[in-house]
């Protein structure tokens, strides 16, 4: 069974994800300065990703997605598309937008995010 993330743990997912690109590693610092924030708590949440067991991290600063990870972090963000794009239907706010899906995600049982991917809305994001 998949396991409740904090929304503070989606955003990172997503972040990853995005900074990662094709390579699916890259540098703590890099999360940092693409976040706009300190080194420690990127540093913070990278071992919590790890002890989830969606991230590995070398001694280098270098992370990378797991298998688990990749595909959790593709799900979010497939959900996170559809939403958004309700969401800018109403709304201009960027920042809030982001930490409202983060939000609504977080808060969604670990299994209802396969079903709302699954879901016609999500379906041709995922």
């Amino acid at each position: 069974m998949q396991q409740a993330l904090s929304a503070s743990n989606i955003k990172y997912l997503l972040a990853l994800r995005s900074l990662c690109g094709p390579s699916n590693e890259i540098r703590c610092v890099s999360v940092a300065d693409a976040l706009g924030i300190s080194k420690a708590s990127v540093h913070a949440m990278m071992n919590a990703l790890k002890e989830k067991n969606l991230i590995e991290k070398n001694h280098y600063g270098m992370v990378h997605f797991t298998p688990e990870g990749r595909s959790l972090a593709d799900q979010y963000a497939a959900c996170y598309d559809v939403l958004a794009g309700y969401l800018h239907r109403v709304s201009s706010e960027e920042a809030a937008l982001r930490a409202a899906l983060c939000a609504f995600l977080a808060e969604l049982p670990p299994d209802h995010l396969g079903r709302l991917c699954q879901s016609s809305a999500c379906a041709a994001h995922c």
